[in-house]
């Protein structure tokens, strides 16, 4: 008896299964490979976003480094600070009035350079978290506001409260028309880290030393003999040129810092008698910072100290 060579009957629906089992091996394996692709995308945006130079709006400096608080004036007063760093606020309280006097005078363009000056002292990201939420605020046109919502909030030095995005996310919610989705995922991801990270390596190789320092620039501007910087500060420009007024190893009276910047801007130097086109609140003569000008005897208030009335660039 021959044996039979007709197929085994399959079980209903066998085929069936099959054909849907390698349609979604098909299909799995397309999905994988989105996400396998999707991932690749990913790394490499945030790797761009880590190494590009992103500027926030209305950038200012040869480099675009700095934030501007008014437009063209004769002289540039440079500041770099750190927002987690007690002398960027002790600064701001002793000379903040007098930059505001020359600011509204016409006399400068005030710009401000964010630094991680006490992240590399102290470890931690405060610093770099910090100028990253500036960048974004001045991306808002906010730079100002939250600048001083950052100062007066300052934490101790070697608290490393700023490298919470939370925390700088809630402390914009104290500045009108600041927090919204954009701020918060600009801060999030980090978009000006790049920004304030070129700034600290230009700060660093122009031999500066410690934040502050406060930098004077213009056409009536002598450079003022400092160490010399590195091919990487002057790329820059502006991290290289001009004079250093401030710093941790010089200072000056909110007084003299008035006359000085006031000779550069006018070619006058302050006297005791009225100075024709003198503008209104210019000459170091009413009460600035805790330097008071004489009024005894009803003359004309003059300039507070020799240096003040006669000061040198």
């Amino acid at each position: 008896m021959k044996r039979s060579t007709a197929k085994s009957p399959q079980t209903p629906g066998a085929e069936v299964r099959k054909v849907r089992w390698q349609r979604w091996l098909v299909i799995g394996s397309a999905v994988a490979a989105v996400f396998v692709v999707a991932g690749l995308i990913g790394s490499v945006v945030r790797a761009h976003k880590e190494t590009q130079l992103a500027l926030p709006s209305g950038a200012a400096g040869a480099s675009g480094l700095a934030i501007p608080v008014v437009g063209k004036s004769p002289v540039t007063l440079t500041v770099y600070e750190d927002m987690r760093d007690p002398a960027s606020e002790t600064f701001e309280t002793t000379y903040g009035p007098t930059l505001d006097k020359l600011v509204h005078a016409g006399l400068v363009t005030v710009n401000y350079r964010e630094v991680a000056d006490v992240d590399a002292k102290q470890g931690g990201s405060g610093s770099l978290q910090a100028g990253n939420a500036l960048g974004c605020a001045a991306n808002a046109k906010k730079f100002a506001e939250y600048r001083a919502e950052l100062l007066r909030n300052q934490p101790a030095e070697s608290d490393d409260a700023f490298a919470s995005t939370g925390t700088l996310i809630s402390l914009a919610k104290k500045v009108k028309g600041l927090d919204s989705d954009v701020f918060r995922a600009c801060v999030n991801n980090g978009d000006f880290k790049v920004w304030v990270k070129t700034s600290t390596s230009q700060f660093d190789a122009a031999q500066f030393g410690a934040v502050p320092v406060l930098q004077m620039h213009g056409s009536n501007v002598k450079q003022s003999p400092t160490p010399s910087p590195s091919p990487s500060a002057s790329a820059g420009g502006d991290a290289a040129q001009g004079t250093v007024l401030i710093s941790a190893t010089q200072t000056l009276t909110p007084a003299q810092l008035l006359a000085k910047v006031y000779v550069a801007a006018t070619g006058i130097t302050p006297t005791a008698k009225p100075v024709a086109k003198v503008p209104a609140g210019a000459l170091p003569s009413a009460s600035t910072g805790a330097h008071k000008a004489s009024t005894r005897g009803g003359k004309k208030p003059a300039a507070t100290g020799s240096a003040a009335a006669t000061p040198t660039s």
